[in-house]
């Protein structure tokens, strides 16, 4: 479940509880309020508090739509909506869905704004994994893995595709080049100062490519797809293990090849 605050003008609460009972509702109630106003005065407002099922959230966003002026605050965290009797309540809690389509989109809207942190991670992974390769110690490598913020941008990538946002696909494929960009440019730039010369055995298994490659980014693609939709309480696998099963065709690759360039 979802806890939506609706804010409307005063006399519209009925019907926004109206439009909520249509999308399943549950523990609806309205009450009223003043907002403030951009030119400073004050307006009658009603807030209306409602508690709809994940995949009902798009839905109640579209038909409420109808409302004179909707401010809406998603909340994108589970709530629990219980009611009597007690005996029914272990069901209710055990009721756990998946997000909601809209909630997975706004998500991925809020991950592509900072630029720092994310570049940030790409040239330490690009550091870790030349590391890795150069020293032959291949637990670096799984650390490359971990820290490569590439999961994110293909992710995006592939959201805005199925939602036709060419927005959002233009500049989740520029954060994902960007970043492959960055790792290349750190094991280049490493390799060229310490002028690094020797092939090593993990280097040489890295450059070499399996006829079933290509079932690993397929492989991370569905892990990636089932643990932005699961609930947060459903999953057992964490984020940052999709991730890592993400650039784990890319992160040593793509270390591989700046010190090849070099």
């Amino acid at each position: 479940m979802r806890q939506l605050l609706i804010q409307v003008p005063r006399g519209c609460g009925a019907e926004a509880i109206k439009i909520a009972k249509n999308c399943d509702g549950s523990n609806l109630f309205s009450f009223e309020a003043m907002s403030d106003q951009t030119d400073g005065d004050q307006a009658a407002i009603e807030v209306v508090i409602v508690h709809v099922p994940n995949p009902k959230v798009e839905k109640l966003l579209e038909d409420l739509e109808k409302l004179p002026n909707p401010k809406i605050t998603l909340i994108p965290r589970g709530v629990i909506t219980m009611q009597p009797p007690s005996a029914a309540v272990p069901q209710q809690v055990m009721d756990v869905q998946e997000r909601s389509p809209i909630e997975v989109f706004l998500a991925g809207l809020q991950s592509v704004g900072s630029w720092r942190g994310f570049l940030g991670y790409a040239a330490v992974a690009g550091v870790v994994a030349w590391i890795g390769l150069y020293t032959n110690t291949i637990y670096l490598l799984v650390a490359a893995m971990l820290i490569a913020p590439f999961a994110g941008p293909a992710m995006n990538a592939a959201i805005a595709t199925a939602r036709g946002d060419w927005s959002l696909l233009q500049r989740s494929l520029g954060r994902y080049l960007a970043a492959i960009a960055l790792t290349i440019l750190v094991a280049a730039c490493l390799s060229l100062i310490l002028r690094q010369e020797v092939v090593t055995d993990l280097m040489h298994s890295t450059s070499t490519v399996s006829a079933v490659a290509v079932l690993l980014p397929l492989t991370a693609g569905a892990a990636g797809a089932l643990n932005l939709f699961q609930s947060e309480r459903s999953s057992l696998v964490s984020g940052a293990a999709v991730g890592m099963l993400v650039a784990a065709s890319l992160a040593p690759p793509a270390g591989l090849i700046g010190m090849a360039i070099a």
